[in-house]
Parts: C-alpha cells; sequence; structure tokens
C-alpha cells in the first residue's frame, strides 16, 4: 500500500470535526472512500463515568471517536462472518493516528480491510477527537481532583463502543486487540467483564507488569495522581527508548505519525510540540501487580510483541501467556523489531501473524 497522496492531514481532520451529533444518543458520521476504502468517522454519545463532572457539578455528556476502515460495500456483508475487529490505543497515542496513520503500509486499519476485515479504533475519553474534560486544559486549576480517566471510565467507553459496533454490524461478538496500555488494561478488563461478546483477544506489546518495587511504584502513582495530566513530545528517541531503533522505522513513516500525533491536540503547538493525556490510566496499573488476572481470561487469546520491546518483556511476556485461564492462546515474537511494530520494516511479518491468528478455526 502506498500513501493517498491527494489527502491531506488537514481535510482528514476537516471531515472528522464535521461528524457532529444530530440528536442526543444518535451518532452521525462523515465518510469518504480513498482507494477502494470507506473511511468514517463516528461521534459516539456517551454518559461519562469520570467522577470530575460530577465534583464540578457538569454535564457528563460526552463524544467517543470511533474511526472505521473498510472495503467499501465490505460493511453490508460482515455480518455473515463476523470478521469485525476493534482496536484499544495505548497510552499516549489516540486510536486513529495509532492504527490508522496513512502512510506506506503502516496503518495496521487499512491492511486488515484489504484482507476482508471491518476495523474500527476507539479514540478513547482524553485522547484525539474524543471528549477531554476541563481538568486536562488546566490542572492546576482543580487541586481536589484527581486525575482523569482511570480505568473504570476507559472501559466504560470500550462498553459503549462495543454495543455501538454490534449493533451497527448486527454481531454478537468482535475481535479486539489491545496494544500497549490498550493491553495492559482496556482489552483485558472488558474481555474479563464481558466474555461472551469478544470473539478472540490480542495482546500485543504489554507490559502484564512493573519490575519496579511495590513502595515504588506507590510513589509514582501518587505522582501522577498529583499532576492528573502528563505530556508527551513525540520522538524517535522515546521511540528507541522502547525498542523501536531508528534503522527498523519505515523510512518517512516516523515523520508521518508525528504530525498525525501532533495534530490530535489542539494545544499541542502552545505546548511547544508535546501532546497531553490523561495521567488516570498510568496510576491504576502501577499499583496493580500484576495488571490484571489473566487467569480470569477464557477467550483464544494471542499475545504478540517486538524481540527488542523494553515495555513488552519476553519474561512478563512468557508470564503472561502461562497466566491466561485460556485453553486456546498462542505466543509470537517478531525479530528485529521493537513496541512501535506497526510503524517498522517488519509490520507486514506482524499483520501476518495476528490474521491467521484471528482467522484460526480453533
Amino acid at each position: 500500500m502506498t500513501r493517498h497522496q491527494g489527502r491531506s492531514l488537514s481535510t482528514a481532520i476537516f471531515t472528522s470535526i464535521l461528524a457532529t451529533l444530530l440528536f442526543a444518543g444518535t451518532p452521525s458520521a462523515a465518510a469518504d472512500e480513498v482507494d477502494g476504502l470507506r473511511v468514517a468517522d463516528y461521534f459516539i454519545s456517551h454518559t461519562s463515568d469520570e467522577p470530575f463532572y460530577a465534583q464540578q457539578k457538569l454535564d457528563p455528556s460526552v463524544t467517543l471517536h470511533l474511526r472505521e476502515v473498510v472495503l467499501a460495500g465490505r460493511e453490508r456483508t460482515v455480518t455473515k462472518d463476523g470478521k469485525v475487529l476493534l482496536l484499544i490505543h495505548g497510552a499516549t497515542v489516540p486510536g486513529y493516528v495509532a492504527f490508522d496513520t496513512d502512510y506506506e503500509n503502516v496503518s495496521l486499519m487499512r491492511y486488515f480491510a484489504r484482507a476482508g476485515w471491518d476495523t474500527f479504533a476507539l479514540d478513547l475519553e482524553g485522547y484525539g477527537l474524543s471528549t477531554r474534560p476541563l481538568i486536562m486544559d488546566s490542572p492546576v486549576g482543580f487541586p481536589d481532583s484527581k486525575a482523569p480517566m482511570h480505568s473504570y471510565v476507559t472501559v466504560s467507553n470500550v462498553e459503549r463502543v462495543v454495543d455501538f459496533i454490534r449493533a451497527l454490524r448486527r454481531v454478537d461478538k468482535v475481535h479486539l486487540l489491545g496494544w500497549s496500555t490498550g493491553a495492559d488494561l482496556e482489552a483485558p478488563l472488558y474481555t474479563i467483564r464481558q466474555p461472551e461478546k469478544v470473539s478472540r483477544l490480542v495482546l500485543f506489546g504489554a507490559g502484564y507488569d512493573d519490575p519496579a518495587s511495590m513502595e515504588d511504584r506507590k510513589k509514582q502513582a501518587a505522582e501522577d495522581e498529583a499532576a492528573k495530566v502528563l505530556y508527551s513530545r513525540p520522538s524517535l528517541a522515546r521511540w528507541a527508548g522502547l525498542g523501536t531503533k531508528e534503522e527498523f522505522v519505515v523510512p518517512g513513516a516516523f515523520e508521518a505519525y508525528r504530525k498525525a500525533h501532533l495534530a490530535s491536540d489542539p494545544k499541542s503547538g502552545e505546548l511547544g510540540g508535546a501532546v497531553r493525556w490523561p495521567a488516570g490510566r498510568s496510576v491504576d496499573p502501577t499499583l496493580s501487580k500484576p495488571f490484571f488476572d489473566a487467569s480470569k481470561i477464557r477467550v483464544p487469546t494471542l499475545v504478540i510483541r517486538g524481540d527488542a520491546d523494553t515495555w513488552a518483556t519476553r519474561e512478563n511476556n512468557r508470564r503472561l501467556l502461562d497466566a491466561l485461564g485460556s485453553e486456546v492462546k498462542a505466543y509470537v515474537e517478531i525479530p528485529n523489531a521493537g513496541h512501535f511494530l506497526h510503524f517498522e520494516k517488519t509490520n507486514k511479518q506482524f499483520y501476518r501473524a495476528v490474521e491467521d491468528f484471528l482467522e484460526a478455526k480453533k
């Protein structure tokens, strides 16, 4: 796949913003067709569980942004085989940037759409084109409030979106892929809570546990809770720190990602090239050892990582595999690959491994 040259990032963002709610409870979608693919952006109404709204006596009505990429016309037939895939992003990168940066072959969504899957990527509350609470604009202005977007808030986002997709595509179950923090929190926690709605689960780049002592973890959690909002500056150095060496990266992919990531936060300019992310998602796993109870996961599950990934270590991923309660489970390690594997030269090997697992009969 090559980048669609005629479609600029600003046009894509503008198209997304046009998808506004017509009336309470009803999402609308802005759709575009690119190289035979239907790309749609839904804005879904949701009543947030974020306690900040009640504390400040604010309306908890929010919108959740959901990107869909599917072969044009395929959305009308997917009900028959249930090939529906929902993607959950990591700590700092919203869903449509993480999984649909439209450059060369780094869009995981477009690869799977061309393979016949109806793919969806969610921006959790506080990210991308979903609603950000006011505390993220001015964390110091709300000293008595906790960090926003603890896991019970974001798991409720997944619940809302899964039910939306199930109704939209008339399927009983979805396939679920979580990456990084999405593989440590929302994807496994939702699967534990509602296994009857998940066909297969992919945990990609999962940390699963933190090697730090609980004393150090409590200290870090307290700092993040007090900060309320954390900041990330997209850089190759950060990628390298997570195992994605510069020589691993598809040429030009990082710059395409960087532009898309910065454009996802309207305040990135005044923040000097940084993007915000809600600290609540960082606090919960820091205080859990391990991050979730893998023995409660019973659906078929794939654990997959790059062999150079410093967050999703081999030791922790092997522990995770052993702890899974699933009868059907698999472990795949992609050589010469790091944490941002889908932006790397070995991404097709990664895509095929996930595809093989999702389409397996057992």
